[in-house]
């Protein structure tokens, strides 16, 4: 119904500003990023105090990592808010940023400061699962893609697994569409084929505009 409305109006604010509400109390991490998202899209940031923007940004950020649909960052990172928890809470805007980029070791050093937040520590091993399957993500993104052959070995340095458990990432991403391709379990072999698409942060727009450099 809210949706026919066409246009933006206060009526789409205050219905995912409640929705958001809703999902927040309800524990669905996936559906409050979501319209958390939208309902920052139909207010002024101005509006907010400086507190209430700590509060919004500090939960999104929360539902972003712990949500177990949400493997796109980009639009968090990119959106100003953010910018209210550079200074109150930089830890979790870095470890967000080791997210997007799948980066296990950055994970590694900012746990003593993550597994302060109860619901982080609850689920540190998803949250690791998480990353490992970000970090793949990443690893064929910046693979060219005439050269998305990918050693098991390649993959496991790349997301601090053992060579044993990438056949089971592999598979997990797999199922989750994050990617496409198939395993050579002989060759010990990961041949992928295609990536989802990504909101970039500025270091993977840098990261592809070299390699379009290259190509050029």
């Amino acid at each position: 119904m809210v949706d026919s409305l066409g246009e933006i109006t206060p009526v789409h604010g205050s219905f995912y500003e409640l929705s958001a509400k809703y999902y927040k109390v309800k524990g669905d991490y996936n559906s409050f990023y979501r319209d958390s998202l939208r309902y920052l899209g139909c207010i002024n940031l101005d509006d907010l105090t400086a507190k209430q923007k700590q509060e919004h940004a500090f939960h999104i950020g929360l539902s972003a990592l712990l949500g177990d649909k949400v493997y796109n960052f980009g639009e968090l990172l990119a959106h100003p808010l953010l910018e209210s928890l550079k200074v109150a809470c930089p830890w979790i805007v870095e470890l967000l940023l080791a997210f997007n980029r799948g980066d296990m070791n950055k994970l590694e050093q900012l746990q003593p400061q993550w597994c302060q937040q109860p619901d982080l520590a609850r689920n540190e091993v998803a949250l690791k699962q998480k990353c490992a399957l970000l970090g793949l993500m990443e690893l064929t993104f910046n693979k060219a893609s005439s050269s998305r052959s990918i050693p098991f070995s390649e993959v496991a340095a790349a997301v601090k697994l053992p060579v044993d458990e990438v056949e089971l990432l592999v598979m997990k991403a797999i199922s989750l569409n994050l990617v496409r391709g198939s395993i050579d379990e002989c060759d010990k072999v990961v041949n992928l084929t295609w990536v989802q698409p990504r909101v970039l942060d500025l270091d993977q727009i840098k990261e592809m505009n070299k390699r379009i450099k290259r190509v050029g």
